[in-house]
């Protein structure tokens, strides 16, 4: 339910671009640069979220939720604010009310999602059950991207594909209404079993945020798994508005967006059974990396193929669409577990756990991703020629750059994933269970017994 209600809020961010370009009026340039800053500022918020964490005696409700609880007031309104439906407002202040708007969004997000991210390593130590959290994550967060993906287009564009978007600020709010009573959910279902046990205050070392950041850098896993999430992040969210512009000007159906999008993200649902025999067979680094290989052919074939805008065409498309997504599944399911491994890797080489940090310096690099990702896509939807004041009316030529830039990017990503996963991520199955033995862990004494209240 966690993720479920994190990308209730967090999924409406595809919208964004499209919101304040083509309704509110921003330029692409402009857009560009205030999401890059934005999302800079974003990822510097978390590892400050994480060391607050870290550094705080834990409260009467447990590490974590306290601060999930006060968040989920705050996420309510404050993604509503994000579409406020002035596109006859002064330039400064359409520009004033997307910075404010984000920033007061971002800190009531990050308030929950550091937090409810770092939580995950306290729930359980085991490597299977870890995979089977970081599933079911997943799985939350695949059902509130299916809602806004499949519905959202039916509801924001018109019948000649252009966005409706003094729609969006009452659609933000019903999402942030099912985000809130999701955490709820949440807060009533989780325990935090890992525990470490707590110093008395007099003997509390000092936290060094410094110390746990460089610790981080010095974690070859946390590294790797982060630069391949950003390069997955890149994918998924910098072209979620890409494919949709192109549905609008290329396939010339953008309310069917949603719905092909969604075939596309069926392999993730189908993978979810298999999830816990893959990793207990494979492991979660060997299950999630040579999968790639497969998935960078299909974005060559994307890349290069004479793909035609007619029905024929976006079969093709929707069928590459499913083999890329395929490709990145198991990393995608099993990605919040193999942070939860870090964390412990942190601490064997450390002596120090520091849960906060280092999911927090994971989530900047995300965040950063985001941030890049959204203004790269910016920019090259202008080298390609695309017009954000003509809406869904592209010269067909546009159109087509628009698609063969998708799928360079998806090349692109999954090269970069590949290659940080195979060579610098160095927690394979074997690596997993030797350092689970030096911590001293098993699925029954890792932390103990559920508290009184379970």
């Amino acid at each position: 339910m966690g993720d479920f209600g994190c990308n209730m809020s967090f999924a409406l961010n595809s919208y964004l671009m499209l919101f304040y370009t083509q309704y509110i009026g921003l330029s692409l340039t402009t857009w560009g640069i205030i999401i890059l800053l934005l999302k800079i500022w974003d990822g510097i918020n978390d590892p400050i979220m994480g060391g607050l964490m870290d550094s705080l005696k834990p409260g009467k409700r447990g590490k974590f939720k306290s601060y999930i609880y006060f968040g989920s007031f705050l996420l309510v309104v404050s993604g509503a604010m994000c579409f406020l439906p002035i596109p006859n407002a002064p330039y400064w202040v359409k520009v004033l009310v997307c910075v404010v708007g984000y920033l007061v969004w971002d800190m009531s997000y990050t308030i929950v999602n550091v937090p409810y991210g770092a939580m995950n390593a306290a729930i359980s130590a085991d490597p299977t059950e870890r995979a089977q959290l970081s599933t079911y994550r997943s799985l939350g967060a695949f059902l509130a991207n299916v809602v806004i993906m499949v519905a959202l287009p039916i509801f924001c564009y018109d019948k000649s594909n252009n966005l409706l978007g003094n729609r969006l600020f009452i659609i933000a709010l019903i999402m942030g209404v099912a985000a809130f009573f999701a955490f709820q959910i949440l807060l009533r279902g989780t325990v935090e079993r890992v525990q470490v046990k707590e110093p008395a205050e007099s003997e509390r070392p000092k936290y060094n945020y410094w110390q746990a950041l460089a610790g981080f850098f010095k974690n070859r896993a946390a590294v790797g798994t982060t630069i391949a999430a950003m390069a997955s992040l890149v994918m998924m969210s910098g072209l979620g508005s890409a494919t949709q512009i192109l549905f609008q000007s290329f396939f010339q159906n953008a309310q069917m967006s949603g719905l092909i999008s969604f075939i596309s993200f069926v392999p993730m649902l189908a993978v979810i059974p298999l999830i816990k025999p893959i990793v207990k067979r494979f492991g979660k680094k060997e299950a999630s990396t040579y999968p790639l290989l497969v998935g960078m052919v299909a974005a060559i074939l994307m890349t290069f193929l004479p793909i035609k805008a007619n029905t024929n065409g976006l079969i093709v498309w929707v069928a590459l669409s499913i083999v890329i997504s395929s490709s990145y599944a198991i990393f995608a399911m099993v990605g919040w577990a193999m942070v939860a491994d870090c964390i412990d890797y942190q601490e064997l080489k450390t002596g120090r756990r520091e849960e906060g940090t280092v999911y927090a310096t994971y989530s900047l690099g995300r965040k950063l991703a985001q941030g890049f990702g959204a203004s790269i896509i910016a920019f090259l939807l202008m080298l390609t020629g695309y017009i954000s004041e003509n809406g869904a009316h592209q010269t067909m030529e546009v159109a087509n750059n628009i698609r063969q830039m998708i799928g360079y990017v998806y090349l692109f990503g999954l090269a970069l994933m590949f290659v940080f996963l195979k060579w610098v991520y160095n927690l394979d199955k074997k690596a997993v269970a030797n350092m689970e033995a030096e911590l001293g862990r098993s699925n029954t004494d890792l932390v103990g017994q559920a508290k009184e209240e379970d």
